[in-house]
């Protein structure tokens, strides 16, 4: 069990590490960009930005699927209630992250076209509509594991942070697609799109640090309140023979 949560830990921190990363990459890329631009448009086929976008989204989903086995091995090693077993058999945190990773993976390889055109534009092609279903599938996932950590993580904390994260990554992203389908205010639109992005991003990061670490937690606490027990229960029988 302790080599299990060991091997969780180092998944979590080098899956936290890539992640960060890729974040801060991808802000330098959007801040040396001279023009306004969502997300995907930053990795898009001729955009100066695209080696660098497409490599941290990479990173995201390597990082991401790290944490996913993370989160996935220590909760083999945890004891789930009747609460957190209805939760996991409809939104199961590590599995979904897991997936949204893989869309991103997806999304990384299969890039948009120039300036990433919306379906209603004539420069709108296949390739476009790949790497943004994919990305857009990809964010789904992230807000229902979200959801799912909300529901389901017995850390107070972290089913606040969960609910506030979703939460605002729902609202926020949708507002900015919206904004992008309808071709106004495009500016705050992608900026929105981009808030969004690094709310998730530092969610799934705190997220799987803290399920890990409180583990090892939990298992503290347990082996202390088992020897106080037993401590008692050696009293109670000194006791009855005195």
């Amino acid at each position: 069990m302790r080599r299990r949560r060991s091997i969780a830990l180092w998944f979590a921190v080098i899956g936290g590490v890539l992640v960060v990363v890729a974040t801060i990459m991808i802000w330098g890329a959007r801040l040396s960009l001279g023009k306004n631009s969502y997300v995907s448009g930053l990795g898009s086929t001729g955009e100066v930005t695209a080696p660098v976008f497409n490599t941290a989204l990479l990173m995201v989903a390597v990082g991401g699927l790290s944490i996913a086995v993370a989160l996935q091995r220590v909760g083999q090693s945890r004891e789930a209630g009747p609460r957190r077993s209805r939760v996991r058999l409809l939104l199961v945190p590590w599995l979904l992250v897991g997936l949204s990773s893989l869309c991103f993976l997806v999304a990384s390889r299969v890039t948009c076209t120039y300036e990433c055109p919306i379906p209603s534009n004539p420069l709108f092609t296949l390739q476009d509509a790949v790497h943004i279903s994919f990305a857009v599938l990809g964010f789904a996932l992230a807000c229902l594991a979200m959801i799912g950590s909300a529901l389901g993580s017995r850390l107070r904390a972290v089913r606040r942070l969960s609910w506030f994260a979703g939460s605002a990554v729902a609202v926020v992203a949708g507002v900015g697609g919206l904004l992008s389908l309808a071709e106004i205010g495009q500016q705050v639109g992608s900026w929105l799109e981009f808030a969004a992005m690094t709310i998730a991003l530092f969610w799934l990061v705190g997220y799987g640090l803290a399920e890990v670490l409180a583990v090892g937690r939990t298992d503290v606490v347990g082996r202390l309140g088992s020897a106080v027990e037993d401590a008692r229960q050696v009293d109670a029988a000194s006791s009855a023979r005195g």
